[in-house]
């Protein structure tokens, strides 16, 4: 007998534990571990490229720091500087004394130069009268010695004629400088520029630019070397009746415009002075001419035109020069060096007699210089400059013995580990210190 199968029980599979039950790995995860040993293997560049890698890095990192390295050695060199601070040798001593000054181109004195500037003004007064009046022409001519390298005197009315055969003369006595020569070997005739006036008043003498002879000199040897010629035209000429002011309103006129130019050309003086030289306040001469009046059409109508010239004259002296000349009478020890007087406006000068001299024109005065006198040495800063040029510091000592006027110095030299100068005088600075 044929047995009929338990179909359900063939289909239901047995009964299993759930740990029997494998449990199937994460695909994410397992692709996350395949492609990050993929990159293990593979590296930048092939197998094996995370340890090539490193190495690179470090490379890379060693050749960055030496760059670095090189360029701050560069940029320190590049910056080297040497700074020396020089204390120049000084001295201060009482002076008391008095000085010959001679114009520049004499000798026998400290020599001095002139600085001039002068100016014409003019103001209007009620005229009060008709006069028949009787004025002198006058002008600016400049007086040459081409004859010899000796001064010369030339006395009060001297007599300066045209080829016209006009006469006209100086009021003052003057001083002709010598020839000099220039550093091509010309000769330079000397020169001074003074005021003339005509010999008679009158119309006739207001003549324009001329030549001078000197009629004194006629028939000397004299007479072809000295002449002069005109810087400006002669004016102020004239003869006959013309309208005029009281001698009160015109002295009154007179005085303001000489006050008022005065002071304006005291000021401006001031700024023509070059920076190598001293002024001293008495030093400064101030001289005023009257121009005459006028009743010309530029006038207003019943009014007078007053003209008055000033002059303003600056008696000056190269630093340098005084500095010497005061040093070689003051210092024993002093040996001709140069040398520059540091405190000169705290010295007392004053001319001698100098209500009576004019030195533009003399050439020669006496003046007395008093006070506590600050002497400083000079040196040559880019002669110094150049003799360290490329030096040892050690040899610092060796270089400043060729310099009397240096009492001490101080050299520092930067990076601190540089041990010479700059061959380069543009990173060596010289710093002055007075004590």
């Amino acid at each position: 007998m044929i047995r009929e199968k338990n179909m359900l029980q063939d289909v239901t599979p047995p009964k299993r534990s759930i740990q029997d039950i494998p449990i199937p790995e994460n695909k994410n995860k397992k692709n996350a571990r395949d492609k990050s040993s993929d990159r293990k293997s593979i590296g930048f560049f092939g197998a094996n490229g995370g340890k090539k890698s490193k190495k690179l890095k470090k490379k890379l990192w060693f050749f960055l720091i030496l760059l670095g390295v090189a360029l701050l050695l560069f940029f320190l060199l590049m910056s080297s500087k040497a700074v020396v601070t020089i204390v120049p040798l000084q001295a201060q001593q009482r002076v008391d004394a008095n000085f010959v000054a001679v114009s520049e181109k004499e000798t026998g004195g400290i020599p001095f130069d002139i600085v001039m500037i002068d100016k014409v003004g003019s103001k209007e007064v009620t005229s009060t009268k008709e006069e028949n009046v009787q004025e002198k022409a006058s002008g600016q001519i400049v007086i040459f010695n081409n004859f010899d390298k000796n001064t010369q005197r030339l006395i009060v009315n001297t007599r300066f004629e045209t080829s016209e055969g006009l006469i006209y003369r100086i009021k003052n006595s003057v001083v002709v400088p010598g020839q000099t020569v220039d550093s091509s070997g010309k000769t330079i005739p000397g020169s001074i520029e003074v005021t003339v006036y005509a010999d008679q008043p009158g119309e006739k003498y207001n003549i324009g630019l001329s030549d001078f002879t000197i009629p004194g000199f006629k028939g000397t040897d004299r007479f072809d070397g000295f002449y002069a010629r005109s810087k400006t035209e002669m004016t102020g000429g004239f003869e006959g009746v013309k309208r005029v002011a009281s001698e009160k309103d015109v002295e009154k006129a007179r005085a303001e415009i000489s006050a008022e130019l005065e002071q304006q050309l005291s000021q401006e003086i001031l700024t023509k002075i070059p920076e190598d030289f001293v002024l001293f306040s008495d030093g400064l001469f101030i001289s005023s001419n009257f121009f005459g009046t006028s009743d010309s059409e530029d006038v207003s109508d019943g009014m007078v035109e007053v003209k008055e010239k000033v002059s303003v004259y600056a008696v000056i002296f190269n630093k340098e020069d005084l500095s010497k000349q005061i040093a070689s009478e003051a210092i024993s020890s002093y040996q001709g060096e140069d040398i520059l007087i540091t405190n000169f406006k705290d010295l007392i000068f004053e001319i001698k007699n100098r209500d009576e001299v004019e030195p533009w024109l003399e050439g020669r005065f006496i003046f007395s210089l008093k006070g506590e006198v600050n002497f400083e040495w000079l040196f040559d800063e880019e002669k110094l400059k150049n003799d360290f040029v490329g030096q040892s510091k050690n040899e610092t000592n060796n270089i400043l013995a060729n310099y009397h006027g240096i009492a001490s110095a101080k050299v520092k030299i930067t990076p601190f580990w540089k041990n010479s100068f700059s061959r380069s005088t543009s990173q060596i600075q010289i710093v002055k210190k007075l004590e």
